[in-house]
């Protein structure tokens, strides 16, 4: 079994651990070896691994097998799967420089950058006609799937629908899927991604584009989100090898989502107005009569 064939739900790395904490005393000495050294582990035979942890060869065949696994090939195939994807994570990070100064230093530094990034990346597109779609239409349907495009897609929505525009999020996949199969040749979908890779998301662009909608993405250039979609705004983001900050990467999706939603305010005219002087005047109630505050708390 190859890496690529391996059950991708299974954490042998979770499995390894657990097994540590109630195996024998052989079976420790071996996990102690493949989790100080997971890239020998990964290529070494069974005769190599059971040397390095000086236990005997059929006790990697016995730990295979209580781990889960049918073989210790097997269980190497995994070992490789958890290095590529979350090998970042298990080897020694530097501790993190103490002090909420340098925290906030960090933060807004990689926030700039992002958004420096974006601007750029948006400086030669032209938005007017998205904005025009957008404010003349039926619906607006918003997909995004995980943390940062799901954000994306709701925020999509709370700026629209302060316009008056219909206008929906949807991250359940199911969803996603079923919304589009309604859509019309009034109806724009917008389309978050940070991979460009999300299945159900490239799904529903699909199936809305064969019933006429205007798909719009927002997803890093060359993916197969970016380029099942009508029009893209190519979202272009750096990360850096800060395993304990968050992604900077949403800065550049609000950043994206702010342009469609002031340049759609824009194309609706006056009438924009009155529907943000209901949505303040709403408000009144919470004693937020501040007018410098935001629409919203």
């Amino acid at each position: 079994m190859t890496p690529d064939q391996a059950d991708a739900r299974i954490d042998i790395i979770g499995r390894l651990k657990a097994r540590a904490e109630h195996g024998n005393a052989a079976e420790v000495r071996l996990i102690d070896a493949i989790m100080g050294d997971l890239q020998f582990a990964t290529h070494a035979t069974a005769g190599a691994l059971a040397a390095k942890a000086g236990v005997s060869e059929p006790t990697v065949s016995r730990l295979s097998r209580a781990l889960g696994f049918s073989s210790s090939r097997e269980m190497k195939a995994h070992l490789a799967q958890a290095l590529a994807i979350t090998g970042a994570y298990l080897r020694p990070a530097e501790s993190p420089p103490a002090g909420a100064a340098t925290t906030l230093t960090t933060i807004c530094a990689r926030a700039h950058a992002a958004l420096d990034l974006i601007s750029l990346a948006l400086a030669e597109l032209d938005i007017a006609p998205l904005a025009e779609k957008l404010a003349h239409s039926r619906q607006v349907m918003s997909y995004g799937t995980g943390g940062s495009s799901s954000m994306a897609a709701t925020e999509l929505q709370n700026r629209l629908f302060r316009l008056n525009l219909q206008a929906n999020a949807y991250v359940d996949p199911q969803l996603q899927r079923m919304s589009a199969s309604l859509a019309d040749h009034r109806t724009v979908i917008v389309a978050f991604s940070l991979s460009g890779r999300v299945r159900s998301v490239l799904d529903a662009v699909a199936i809305g584009r064969q019933y006429g909608a205007t798909t719009i993405a927002v997803a890093p250039p060359d993916t197969p989100i970016a380029k099942a979609a009508d029009h893209h705004l190519p979202l272009v983001f750096e990360e850096d090898n800060n395993l304990y900050k968050p992604s900077s990467s949403r800065y550049a999706l609000l950043a994206c989502i702010d342009v469609l939603a002031m340049a759609t305010a824009e194309a609706i005219g006056p009438t924009a107005l009155e529907s943000l002087r209901r949505v303040r005047r709403s408000l009144v109630t919470t004693e937020i009569t501040d007018p410098a505050n935001p629409i919203g708390d």
